[in-house]
């Protein structure tokens, strides 16, 4: 996937799955982009479970990500079936985000990397700005970089704007609540807390104060429903995550359901 092209409708949330090998038993992967991660610097193998149990996901400080020899091995077998994957990483500073993105680039398997999403929830547009650009730095400048950000973050509008100076094609809108320091609530109610997001960036873009690229809507997608509501509101794609732990062919039937949908009418910010 390339900056300026057009996304998949349809795309796995990262920690979605504790493996999305797991998934090609349902259907066919090759047009969903599958996000390997989140990827943290010096997580210890073996892997850590990034959810807990439970009707929504719940991410522990305790059990940050995978490690990157796993996201090595997730990316190989990507490779080998022609399947798009996307690299999620999460970092304390630009220089922890850039060093993952960096180990994974200059690896064998770094031509099956279609696309990196950046975790930057909570940050403000400096922040934004400045990890964007260090992971910039050690990718083609053709390979589509998204910005993952809160739609609860206190000027989300800003932080787009960084995160697109940084170099992001596209932003993620998270609708997971923190519930303090490495921990975030996500699930079927957190629909709202995402369209809002979705909706002021949307104002936002109609108004011109930010360079508008492609937003994806995560957080609450739960059914064909739902994702069409965040697509009305400006949403150009959708993540689909904890969701799938009921129905993983869920994948499928919302990807199946938008690709026969026409475009939405985008709303009108003016309220005309």
């Amino acid at each position: 996937m390339q900056r300026g092209e057009p996304l998949p409708l349809v795309w796995l949330a990262p920690g979605a799955v504790s493996d999305p090998r797991g998934l090609l038993r349902f259907g066919p992967l090759h047009d969903i982009p599958l996000t390997l991660g989140p990827v943290v610097a010096g997580v210890p193998e073996p892997v850590p479970l990034v959810h807990a149990t439970g009707v929504g996901g719940v991410e522990h400080p305790d059990h940050p990500g995978y490690a990157v020899p796993e996201a090595l091995d997730l990316l190989r077998w990507c490779g080998t079936r022609g399947l798009h994957a996307v690299l999620a990483v999460r970092g304390r500073t630009s220089g922890e985000l850039a060093d993952v993105v960096g180990q994974v680039r200059r690896s064998l398997d770094a031509d099956a990397l279609g696309a990196v999403e950046v975790d930057l929830r909570g940050a403000d547009d400096q922040t934004a700005l400045k990890c964007l650009a260090r992971v910039r730095e050690t990718t083609p400048r053709d390979l589509l970089l998204l910005a993952r950000l809160s739609a609860l973050q206190p000027d989300l509008v800003a932080a787009a704007r960084g995160a697109v100076a940084g170099g992001a094609g596209a932003v993620v809108v998270c609708g997971s609540v923190r519930l303090g320091e490495g921990r975030w609530w996500s699930g079927p109610s957190t629909a709202a807390v995402s369209r809002a997001g979705v909706r002021r960036l949307s104002a936002a873009a109609a108004e011109r104060r930010w360079p508008p690229v492609p937003v994806v809507a995560a957080g609450g997608v739960h059914d064909v429903g739902s994702a069409r509501a965040a697509l009305a509101e400006g949403a150009a794609a959708v993540q689909l995550g904890t969701a799938l732990w009921a129905d993983p062919t869920l994948l499928w039937t919302v990807r199946d359901a938008l690709a026969g949908d026409p475009p939405p009418p985008r709303p009108d910010p003016t309220g005309r």
